[in-house]
């Protein structure tokens, strides 16, 4: 797809063109997924749908960290966590699907 002609505001232009291309994405990973799989997606996770389509790769893994129980800042525990799975380039929608593991 090209870039939009960009009109008045270049920025809000741009930011409408990614936008769509991120819609489309997510349409055609969805159209990819049968329709149970799809009301799971739409129905049951807590996370957003741009959040749910990004598929998880075999080869991840959860960091080896001590899980999270409350005796100590929450904001470290977070911090950790990011950080290691930052290590190995992990998307944020990935990350955020990974975390609640780490909890007890």
């Amino acid at each position: 797809m090209a870039l939009p002609t960009l009109g008045k505001s270049p920025v809000l232009g741009f930011e409408q063109w990614l936008e769509n291309m991120i819609g489309q994405d997510i349409a055609d990973a969805m159209s990819k997924k049968s329709s149970r799989q799809q009301s799971l997606i739409l129905e049951e996770d807590p996370f957003v749908l741009e959040v749910m389509v990004v598929p998880l790769t075999r080869d991840l893994e959860q960091p080896k960290m001590e899980k999270y129980d409350g005796s100590y800042d929450p904001t470290d525990h977070l911090r950790t966590f990011v950080d290691l799975m930052r290590l190995r380039a992990t998307p944020d929608a990935i990350m955020s699907r990974a975390f609640p593991p780490t909890l007890k």
